[in-house]
């Protein structure tokens, strides 16, 4: 049984690994689906009191996501690029099949007007992000002390795009005006732009799990409903940048109805998919 736990927080961090390349689909939502979100919210905050313990499971899921990263994740990409259609119904299928779990962690027999209203409120918060203008802070700007200090503040909005489900970290950067820089400092290896980066995400990475647990478990049905609309909502990136631009503008039948087909059929093995790895928590 040990073996099987382990193998399954491997594969869950391997896919969530895998998926993070895909719009819409944070690290955070994948973990959610997955029915890991809980246990790893648990570690990061509660670390200190049992280190060996947390670190064991952090460094199994942190090697099985590294491997989604440097593996399957381009995969997926070279897929979104070629069939952008099919793998997107695919991936709304996988959120749409995790859904189910979390109204099993509501623990609400019978949903209220104001789940709905809470649930409205996570799904109006990520719309909105979404339509923030790129580069609308000017992060990059400045020398010195003042650039550092900027950095810190930047990897703690990464870390709240890192934890929290539905918010695309990738997105976040564009917004903030750091996904280029980021990607030369990675290319030209800047220790020191990395290292600050990195330092201040960690820090607010332990900085937001302590409240997000602790939201957990006083507020639960609250808190999991307004989940439900993060999640909920980050299909509207995939519908918004793959979706849509994958429709031609001059198609007749002979496109709809296999194109039609195919999207069903992937979407409902999305579903499948995730619907059956989230029964398998680590809470």
């Amino acid at each position: 049984m040990k073996y099987k736990n382990d193998f399954l927080v491997i594969i869950k961090g391997f896919i969530i690994g895998s998926s993070m390349s895909v719009p819409g689909i944070s690290g955070g939502t994948m973990a959610i689906l997955l029915g890991i979100y809980d246990k790893l919210i648990h570690s990061i905050s509660n670390f200190l009191s049992d280190i060996k313990s947390n670190f064991i499971f952090l460094l199994k899921f942190v090697f099985g996501a590294g491997l989604g990263i440097g593996s399957l994740a381009f995969v997926i990409k070279w897929l979104l690029e070629r069939y952008p259609l099919y793998i997107s119904f695919f991936f709304l299928g996988a959120v749409f099949g995790g859904i189910p779990a979390l109204l099993l962690k509501t623990k609400e027999k019978k949903i209220k007007a104001s789940s709905i209203i809470y649930c409205l409120m996570g799904l109006a918060i990520v719309i909105s992000i979404g339509f923030v203008p790129i580069n609308s802070f000017s992060i990059t700007t400045g020398s010195g002390l003042i650039h550092y200090l900027k950095l810190l503040l930047t990897g703690i909005i990464i870390a709240i795009a890192l934890v929290l489900p539905g918010i695309s970290t990738s997105h976040m950067l564009i917004v903030l005006g750091m996904y280029d820089s980021v990607l030369v400092a990675i290319t030209k290896f800047d220790i020191i732009y990395l290292g600050i980066l990195g330092l201040s995400t960690v820090i607010g990475i332990f900085m937001i799990t302590k409240p997000i647990e602790w939201a957990m478990n006083r507020f639960t049905q609250q808190t999991y409903f307004i989940i439900i609309g993060f999640v909920l909502g980050s299909t509207m990136e995939i519908f918004r940048t793959k979706i849509l631009p994958a429709i031609p503008s001059d198609v007749n039948y002979t496109w709809w109805i296999p194109a039609a087909l195919i999207s069903i059929l992937l979407f409902f093995a999305g579903f499948a998919a995730i619907n059956s790895l989230s029964k398998h928590s680590e809470d």
